[in-house]
């Protein structure tokens, strides 16, 4: 089957520690596009944080799952769909935040935001001392940089639990902890599907690429599921394909395996 549409997570999938995308995976993606197949970058990250990574990609990529998949977008920064938190709720993350002198990012309708950036901090975000100063009135993440070793960790999953929002756990392209805290109805393989509506597509014309449990929705969902070498075991059992890890260029070889020669 010729797949129509390829879902890659950004974070340990197209790029490694570096946080950039290698000439090969370049290549190998603008050959998708060369051929017509839609290519969808999917991260944690709001959208503004993502588009720098993406930046080498412009003109192959077609949409991007942004903010843990509350902010969905056509290349062109037109909105597909957006779920946002509750203002409420985004208050008392912010507050939180500020309580355990947390780094975190936010984005939002106004753009991404950064409190105590991080030193390899990228992308267009502006650096505020506190989220409270930011208009949380459509929010679609916060990311606080925590970890379940963090002795505050539990206030976190108890705001979360209890404000019926969703935590995802990820790393960070240099391997730093966040969770990314958006609406319930939020994540990867929901977003995956409000794509599939946008774009025309069937789930069996997807093929999706991922390297930790987060993915595990988008590769479950797809047509075609594919792991990272360093994924964890549940990842690539889940999956139809094991190829190499990102800094092997993993993406680039299983898209000569699935799509051959166009």
């Amino acid at each position: 089957m010729r797949y129509r549409l390829a879902a890659f997570d950004i974070d340990g999938t197209l790029v490694g520690p570096s946080g950039t995308l290698s000439p090969a995976t370049i290549e190998a993606v603008e050959g998708l596009a060369a051929m017509g197949v839609s290519v969808a970058a999917a991260t944690a990250r709001p959208y503004e944080l993502a588009l720098p990574t993406l930046a080498p990609l412009t003109g192959a990529v077609t949409a991007v799952i942004a903010a843990a998949g509350a902010d969905i977008r056509r290349a062109t920064g037109e909105p597909i769909a957006q779920v946002t938190l509750p203002p409420q709720a985004a208050g008392a993350l912010a507050k939180l935040c500020d309580a355990h002198n947390w780094r975190a990012v936010a984005g939002t309708a106004e753009g991404a935001c950064r409190r105590m950036p991080t030193p390899e901090a990228r992308g267009p975000a502006a650096t505020v001392a506190s989220l409270t100063e930011v208009d949380l009135s459509r929010t679609y993440v916060i990311a606080p940089f925590t970890s379940p070793a963090d002795p505050a960790f539990a206030a976190l999953e108890a705001l979360v639990r209890d404000s019926r929002l969703r935590g995802e756990r990820a790393l960070t392209s240099s391997g730093r902890e966040i969770v990314a805290v958006t609406h319930a109805d939020a994540g990867k393989g929901p977003a995956l599907r409000r794509l599939y509506e946008a774009l025309g597509v069937e789930p069996s014309e997807t093929a999706a690429f991922g390297d930790t449990e987060v993915d595990l929705p988008m590769i479950e969902l797809a047509g075609l599921g594919v792991a990272m070498g360093d994924a964890p075991p549940e990842v690539q059992a889940a999956a139809n394909l094991v190829t190499g890890t990102a800094e092997e260029d993993g993406v680039a070889t299983a898209i000569a395996r699935i799509w051959g020669d166009g």
